[in-house]
């Protein structure tokens, strides 16, 4: 019987529920944990002082508090490339529950934590951990799924994401409020426990012997001293040098998450406030409606995430029907439309009405790109590929708020969405050439 055989059969049969016990002792626990995130962005810019924060060595609280709200980001962008090695090295579980519990940990320090080092350490954890936790899920899919399922299983990943959020913004907020800091934030480390209890029980993923390149497949290595090898080793992985086509089909789909990810994670929620308020004053009026400002982008913001909870699975699964392709393609020409909408347009109320269909469908065009990335690249390179592509994504979440407050500031608010526009256009085009001739080949709607 060949090597694998009986658990690729099992996974087979596990992939036709809808959705498998498996991927969801993967996601709930990454719900639990990252509750404690989302928190600290509500209550640490209100609670500068009970968090020791304050103007030392030069920086003002100010800066603290941003490098705090950041450091995580920042980190992932190398701590994505060290998940991947972790997989491969330890296997899937024992670095997945680790990640776990120091997520969990993370959010204890920031029930007791005083002073920036603190703060800072636990921050870096956390991006540390989310990487893991985010990598395992992807690695969760591609092994537990098959091309029927996998974007049905990379939606409920995000669902879950946002489920956490959800509950943390509202109750755990409600708690902070009335209880106090320590009380919200340890109350949310109980969640961290029992999302390591379920962690405990997660699949032993074969990330390791995906890991390894197939016999006689080293020929094909590139050499690691060429530059331009080299290249192509940082963009989207080391690949041979046979699998060309597969290299340009991982970078337009990498390019196109990040322009994704630089519209709809960084861009529009960083300046969605301050935009507002330039169109309207402190209030607006909204179809005949009075609203505050605040009120008015929190309501925005919240319409995207209520896509990522309702409609994340429904849309991942419809990518497995319809194919990667074609669900791509058709979110990113509407995320395309809404931004140029809301970067064209002159009347207040178009931009606003625009923007949801904005927020939804970046939001909803990721779970393709997530399926169709690691579609793309064979079994034994996808924790590399799928780091590198988690890389892109974050670094396009990192620059869009900098870009398009520096855009702003310069140009106006209107002019980040038409740069945003640009790299999307770009990113489209680019995607559509280089997965041209695989979907043509392709029988399977779902591959590609």
């Amino acid at each position: 019987m060949e090597p694998g055989g009986e658990e690729r059969r099992v996974g087979a049969a596990r992939s036709t529920a809808y959705i498998p016990r498996q991927m969801a002792a993967v996601v709930l626990p990454t719900t639990a944990v990252i509750m404690g995130d989302s928190l600290i962005y509500i209550v640490l810019p209100a609670s500068i002082a009970d968090f020791g924060l304050d103007d030392s060595f030069g920086v003002s609280a100010a800066v603290w508090i941003g490098l705090a709200l950041s450091i995580n980001r920042l980190i992932r962008l190398v701590g994505n490339s060290i998940a991947a090695e972790s997989f491969r090295r330890f296997g899937f579980k024992a670095p997945f529950v680790t990640a776990v519990l120091v997520g969990g940990l993370t959010t204890l320090v920031y029930a007791f934590s005083r002073g920036a080092a603190l703060l800072l350490l636990a921050r870096a954890l956390w991006g540390l951990s989310y990487s893991h936790l985010r990598l395992g899920a992807y690695l969760a899919a591609f092994e537990i799924g098959d091309s029927r399922s996998r974007g049905r299983l990379l939606g409920f990943f995000t669902a879950g994401q946002r489920a956490g959020s959800f509950i943390a913004v509202t109750a755990g907020a409600a708690l902070a409020d009335a209880a106090g800091r320590g009380i919200a934030f340890t109350v949310l480390a109980g969640f961290g426990v029992i999302g390591v209890l379920v962690a405990l029980t997660a699949p032993n993923l074969s990330t390791r012997r995906a890991a390894v390149l197939p016999a006689g497949a080293g020929a094909n290595l590139p050499a690691r001293t060429g530059l331009r090898e080299r290249a192509w080793s940082v963009l989207v992985s080391p690949l041979p040098e046979s699998a060309r086509a597969v290299r340009k089909r991982l970078l337009a789909i990498n390019y196109l998450r990040f322009g994704a990810a630089f519209a709809a994670n960084g861009l529009v929620i960083a300046t969605i406030s301050p935009f507002l308020a330039d169109l309207y004053g402190e209030r607006a009026t909204v179809f005949g409606a009075s609203i505050g400002i605040v009120t008015l982008a929190g309501f925005l913001v919240g319409i995207r995430w209520f896509g990522d909870l309702v409609l994340a699975v429904p849309m991942g699964h419809l990518s497995d029907v319809w194919g990667r392709r074609r669900i791509v393609l058709a979110g990113s020409a509407f995320t395309l439309a809404a931004m140029l909408i809301v970067g064209l347009a002159t009347q207040a109320e178009v931009i606003v009405a625009a923007l949801p269909l904005l927020l939804i469908t970046g939001s909803l065009l990721a779970v393709a790109l997530d399926a169709s990335a690691g579609d793309a690249v064979p079994d034994e390179a996808r924790a590399g590929s799928m780091a590198r592509y988690a890389t892109w994504l974050d670094m396009g979440s990192a620059l869009g708020p900098i870009a398009g407050l520096l855009i702003a500031d310069a140009f106006g608010f209107q002019a980040g969405f038409r740069v945003a526009s640009v790299l999307l256009v770009t990113g489209i085009i680019g995607y559509a050439l280089a997965t041209r001739n695989a979907a043509r080949a392709s029988g399977a709607p779902g591959t590609i």
